[in-house]
């Protein structure tokens, strides 16, 4: 079973179009934004995690493929599980 999940990543030591190509072409993440901002690479991108796959492991593999390009990178991710998101309601639907 998968699980889809909203993906953030801060990158610091890799040019945008690595981190893209890492995150899109490698790894399959679908992309809605890539920036950078003062040496830091901000990838946004929505994906699924299959197999049981954790957050953690899922980290621990952005992280490794991202050394293969610059084994010195900084990599910070930032999970947000879109499946079961906290919600308020208000109003009501009955009929006065």
């Amino acid at each position: 079973m998968s699980r889809l999940y909203k993906l953030n990543v801060e990158v610091k030591g890799i040019s945008e179009a690595r981190v893209y190509e890492v995150l899109v072409g490698d790894l399959g993440w679908e992309e809605s934004d890539t920036h950078e901002y003062k040496d830091i690479v901000y990838f946004e991108g929505d994906g699924s995690l299959c197999g049981g796959q954790s957050e953690d492991e899922a980290h621990e593999e952005i992280v490794a493929k991202l050394k293969e390009v610059n084994k010195d990178v900084l990599v910070l991710t930032r999970w947000t599980y879109m499946e079961d998101l906290p919600y308020q309601e208000y109003g009501s639907l009955d009929v006065v």
